[in-house]
């Protein structure tokens, strides 16, 4: 915090091991439609979607990776103040009728 006052986080660590980046790489990530990936494979916005989002959220990424040696992207964002869920029934929903089920199916390209 800028103000000099400890805040409580929650850190999310997420690692890739496969083949890093290089530094030239890294500092353009966050870019919006930065991207390695041939065209029309990718839209080049997720980390800076995730850290336009972290940024809002009061919290910080930061992002290891060297060439060879994978990626460690590390978000930490801070603890909410607001008490947890204490009630189930806060939580209950009815199920959605057949005529309104939907499938997602989500498949990694080989």
């Amino acid at each position: 915090r800028s103000d000099g006052r400890r805040q409580d986080m929650v850190a999310l660590e997420v690692i890739d091991h496969g083949c890093g980046m290089s530094q030239e790489v890294k500092s353009q990530v966050f870019e919006p439609f930065f991207t390695t990936k041939q065209t029309g494979s990718g839209s080049g916005l997720g980390l800076s979607m995730v850290y336009g989002f972290v940024r809002q959220s009061g919290g910080r990424v930061e992002i290891e990776s060297a060439p060879g040696q994978g990626t460690t992207v590390r978000l930490q964002l801070p603890r909410s103040t607001l008490p947890a869920f204490s009630d189930d029934a806060a939580l209950a929903t009815t199920a959605p009728a057949e005529s309104e089920l939907l499938v997602l199916v989500l498949e990694e390209e080989a």
